[in-house]
């Protein structure tokens, strides 16, 4: 693993609701930290809920953004086969 994933995997073992970082890092790593939906930087203080990774992509994802998505998957579930 080269040094810019190690500091990604850093970071993003970073979004837990217990941790807080400074506003120039929350700047610095925004793209990286955001949500793929809504765009919410999961870095911000304000932010309290879970954060998901698609282990497929490793795209990041909000609570709120997470559960709308699951909710159309069980939705639309049985459509397609």
């Amino acid at each position: 693993m080269n040094e810019d994933e190690m500091r990604k995997e850093r970071i993003i073992n970073l979004l837990t609701p217990d941790v807080l970082v400074c506003k120039d890092c929350r700047e610095k790593y925004k793209e990286l930290t955001s949500c793929a939906v809504c765009g919410k930087n999961m870095l911000d203080p304000n932010y309290k809920g879970m954060v998901y990774q698609c282990p497929v992509c490793n795209k990041l994802y909000c609570e709120e953004c997470w559960n709308k998505m699951e909710g159309i998957k069980k939705e639309s579930k049985g459509i397609f086969r």
